[in-house]
């Protein structure tokens, strides 16, 4: 049975909508930090939003990539599981400009058929221009700005200023670069703008990345888009990761090979080499450096976030019985360091908390 791009999807409330921008960001796709998918969030929870369409996930899916999220209680299974969606929806701007998001789970399958689709709508929308959203693990330091790099579908929409990629690159083509290749073949150019990510905050969710990809788009699209709650979220980030890099020598010396790094490649053309996507952009050493860094990262905010919610959940505990072996306290930054420093000499270093993941 053929398969036609217009029994992909089924019309939403916003069918037939009018917009110049296609914004695309998929989950599961590359995107170190979270850095697209918060930006997206960010969007939908701040701006006025409607559906266009959704597309047919038994069609497009593979469930055991994309599993239904189920929920039991009292040891019964909901009927009401969650189901991997792509959607695209009507976003407007804090000044009313319109912009097709398409988001969600990235299709599995079908890719031709579902780039038909897309290419369908937006030629009946008036789309212009595309743009794709990721953070991208690279050799740059948390205490310097986000770079966004911005590669285009076509030389002419390459900006003439800003960090720029200087090498060559291949690597597998999410599904938002191949719908943006697919459509400049056909005349709507596209942009993807690249966070560079720290490589020690790649798994962890890192707002700086994300804000810096909201503020591009809005100079590159002409939008008013909001940054606020990813801006306060970068600077508690910042605030955390500070004190970390206060208490070990080790990893301060480290950072600041990193922004020794940075500053020498920014003082030149600009361009800042990003390692995950082909590129060696640090000695072995620093490579380890960095390593340690984010798991000493990753350890920390995991015993944050454990105890505050043994915190919570404190007062609904019944008192501990007379023998009964008192809980245990959340390691401290020393006890995470001393892990670290154990591992670096080649001993146990214990157990450990576990890893945290946006």
């Amino acid at each position: 049975m053929s398969i036609t791009a217009t029994d992909l999807y089924e019309d939403g409330p916003a069918a037939g909508a009018k917009a110049k921008i296609l914004l695309i960001h998929f989950d599961g796709a590359i995107d170190a930090g979270g850095a697209g998918r918060m930006a997206i969030g960010q969007m939908l929870r701040s701006l006025h939003n409607e559906r266009v369409a959704t597309f047919d996930a038994d069609t497009l899916m593979d469930y055991r990539s994309h599993r239904p999220i189920v929920t039991v209680e009292d040891w019964v299974s909901s009927p009401d599981m969650v189901m991997p969606q792509t959607v695209l929806d009507l976003v407007e701007d804090d000044m009313g400009n319109p912009i097709l998001v398409l988001h969600g789970a990235e299709p599995d399958s079908h890719w031709e058929s579902f780039t038909e689709a897309i290419n369908d709508i937006c030629e009946r929308a008036g789309v212009e221009i595309t743009f794709s959203l990721h953070g991208v693990p690279s050799g740059v330091p948390h205490t310097r700005p986000t770079p966004v790099h911005v590669p285009a579908t076509d030389a002419s929409l390459l900006p003439t200023s800003g960090p720029k990629i200087t090498n060559h690159m291949q690597f597998p083509a999410p599904l938002s670069t191949f719908v943006q290749i697919r459509m400049g073949q056909r005349g709507i150019g596209g942009l993807a703008l690249l966070g560079a990510v720290p490589y020690y905050m790649a798994d962890t969710g890192y707002p700086a990345a994300s804000s810096a990809l909201l503020t591009s788009l809005a100079k590159f699209a002409d939008l008013s888009l909001p940054v606020g709650d990813l801006e306060q979220g970068a600077a508690q980030d910042q605030e955390s990761i500070e004190k970390l890099v206060e208490g070990s020598p080790e990893i301060s010396h480290t950072v600041s090979a990193l922004e020794e790094h940075f500053d020498a490649w920014n003082g030149g053309d600009g361009a800042i080499p990003l390692p995950g996507m082909g590129q060696s952009a640090t000695t072995r050493g620093e490579e380890k450096g960095a390593k340690d860094i984010g798991d000493v990262i990753e350890a920390y905010l995991a015993q944050v976030s454990r105890a505050k919610e043994e915190e919570t959940q404190s007062i609904q505990r019944a008192p501990r019985v007379d023998g009964q072996q008192p809980a245990a306290k959340p390691d401290t930054l020393e006890d995470v360091l001393a892990r670290l420093e154990a591992r670096r000499n080649g001993r146990n270093p214990g157990p450990s908390a576990p890893r945290h993941r946006a």
